[in-house]
């Protein structure tokens, strides 16, 4: 059950609004379909709602809360039913970490969070870093966030993240969360996503290529390919990628998809081995 938040003021520089529904918090539960003692992490537990219901499915679950005075009420609350670890999830070593924790016992970890606004797409960055250790992961966060996630090209909200989290993961956005559910209720909406690893992963010649030509084509976005892409390239070899690929460099970034990004990164690649 939810507990009242007003013994302690949320604090701005957390982005601490705690989720209140206990239907929202069934409904994450049953969209994670979390296995029997599957290891979990948490970012962001709070007061704990979303914990004590991921406890009743797995007694391995590792939490983050940088508020020392939540860590001391989910310490109090669950005692060593859970890794409690009291460090900024953003200032941790991530590849460190998820070695120490499943390189021995070849497991997956499963994100099941509400993730704090200012932190969600440092994280996101940090899942695509580190996917080969995730069996996947179910986290609410600002619906703006959720819908590039989960755009498709020619939309407003198709960008870099999108296609980086694409590479590795299958995103569906699942339910939307209004503001009401949460004290203090924030300013804007939230969402649920699922976040399933890719199957049917593109292979380019070079995933950093790859991530340098996506990163190049969105550094202004209202600017067409060619103009972006001109840091890059001199201007002779700017127009034999254009020919090479096939693509129209008068086009923004935001127009071209996935599989033509990854033609044009092999194209760069195959230029600069010339």
């Amino acid at each position: 059950m939810y507990k009242s938040t007003k013994s302690i003021r949320p604090l701005k520089q957390f982005g601490q609004h705690f989720l209140k529904d206990d239907t929202v918090v069934s409904k994450i539960i049953n969209a994670a379909e979390l296995k029997a003692n599957e290891p979990v992490w948490e970012i962001g537990p709070g007061y704990g709602v979303l914990t004590e219901r991921i406890l009743e499915h797995t007694n391995n679950l590792t939490a983050f809360e940088i508020d020392n005075r939540l860590s001391v009420i989910l310490t109090n609350r669950f005692a060593d039913k859970i890794n409690l670890v009291n460090r900024d999830i953003l200032a941790l070593n991530w590849q460190k970490l998820l070695s120490e924790q499943f390189e021995t016992s070849h497991q997956k970890v499963r994100l099941v969070s509400n993730l704090p606004y200012q932190i969600t797409s440092p994280v996101l960055y940090a899942l695509e870093e580190n996917e080969k250790w995730f069996s996947g992961a179910i986290i609410m966060i600002q619906k703006e966030v959720a819908e590039r996630l989960t755009a498709e090209a020619g939309c407003k909200a198709y960008g870099v993240l999108t296609l980086k989290l694409k590479f590795v993961f299958d995103t569906e956005l699942l339910f939307n969360v209004p503001p009401e559910a949460f004290e203090p209720p924030p300013k804007v909406h939230s969402s649920v996503v699922r976040l399933t690893p890719r199957i049917d992963r593109p292979q380019p010649k070079s995933l950093d290529t790859y991530r340098l030509i996506i990163n190049k084509a969105f550094t202004q976005r209202r600017k067409t390919l060619r103009n972006n892409m001109r840091s890059l390239f001199v201007p002779e070899d700017l127009k034999r990628l254009e020919t090479s690929s096939g693509l129209d460099f008068n086009r923004r970034g935001e127009t071209i998809e996935e599989g033509e990004y990854i033609r044009l990164a092999d194209c760069a690649f195959d230029l600069s081995c010339h």
